[in-house]
């Protein structure tokens, strides 16, 4: 089947000026290579696993540097904000790069300690997002708010590209009835219990007949010139996720390289063999409209980075039937 192919970055460093200008190279020459979208994920308050907590600002730079590839958020913490000032960033941001905004939604399942800070109850999460999301498509679908007033700059047809993140069977379920994309994160052990019965769920309930349902899927590709050499490359930053893996109840104690890079869904080693191992992911290849790679660790090099960006568009993504722009 063909599908998109895109990329997805935390912004991972220390110096925030670097970060940012990496993010900015990766873009370009994800674009060069023919990639179809990049993605940046949304960290708010942290000081070491992600540095960016405006999206929609770094993308306007991107905007500015890049002519073809789509600006995606991967994803927003949609509590935290308000929807009539995303509405307009969003738009603003549509306009300046000629409608390139993919706008993926989360609602913050993985920053339950910033809702104190920004004055919500995690509690209320769901209902939270669902509330914020229905204002925020309805002002992108140019609807008043209240008497005449409406959306300015109007953003037409970036109704039609949302996302949500869920990761669950209701939350799946709410966005086929929405009419959005679903976007499947990387976070997973096993994708064939805890994301395929998602995407057969959305699948089914979509009711849509004037536009196709929309699955992307995120996974983290790691290509090297062997498997040794990219276990080699990433064993300093899976030890940092053994604790995740520990309070998610997968492990008790630290186990061996493999067995983490495992649970962790983590396809590595040379392009063949990561070839072969994502046509054998059971919730990708079957569904996924849009491929989306996290190539990057936390101690990753922008070189590394570059080249990996380079190896999935020659080597990895035309195999699993990518066609380049």
């Amino acid at each position: 089947m063909s599908f998109k192919l895109g990329f997805l970055s935390h912004a991972f460093g220390e110096d925030p000026q670097q970060v940012y200008r990496d993010l900015i190279e990766q873009f370009e020459v994800a674009e060069a290579l023919g990639f179809n979208g990049g993605w940046i994920a949304q960290h708010h308050l942290s000081n070491g696993f992600g540095r960016l907590p405006s999206p929609l600002v770094l993308l306007a730079a991107v905007a500015e540097r890049t002519r073809q590839i789509e600006l995606g958020t991967g994803v927003i913490v949609l509590p935290f904000e308000d929807p009539i000032r995303l509405a307009e960033d969003a738009s603003v941001l549509d306009a300046l790069s000629g409608g390139r905004v993919q706008l993926g939604l989360g609602s913050g399942g993985a920053n339950l300690d910033n809702f104190s800070a920004f004055d919500r109850h995690p509690s209320r999460r769901q209902a939270d997002f669902a509330e914020r999301q229905q204002r925020l498509q309805h002002l992108l679908q140019g609807q008043p708010l209240s008497g005449e007033l409406t959306l300015q700059p109007p953003a037409p047809g970036l109704s039609a590209r949302l996302w949500h993140s869920h990761a669950s069977l209701d939350g799946a379920l709410y966005t086929a009835q929405q009419g959005n994309g679903l976007l499947l994160g990387t976070a997973t052990h096993d994708p064939l219990t805890v994301q395929k019965p998602l995407a057969d769920a959305y699948l089914h309930a979509w009711s849509h007949a004037e536009r196709a349902p929309r699955i992307g899927v995120v996974r983290a590709i790691f290509p090297a010139d062997s498997r040794a050499s990219a276990q080699a490359e990433l064993a300093v930053d899976i030890e940092r996720h053994i604790p995740r893996l520990q309070r998610e109840g997968l492990i008790n104690e630290a186990l061996h390289l493999q067995e983490h890079l495992r649970l962790m869904n983590v396809h590595h080693g040379h392009p063949d063999e990561v070839i072969e191992s994502l046509q054998h992911d059971p919730s990708l290849l079957p569904y996924a409209d849009y491929v989306i790679a996290v190539v990057q660790a936390e101690s990753s090099t922008q070189a590394q980075i570059l080249k990996r960006l380079e190896i999935i568009a020659k080597d990895i993504a035309p195999a699993l039937g990518w066609q380049k722009r």
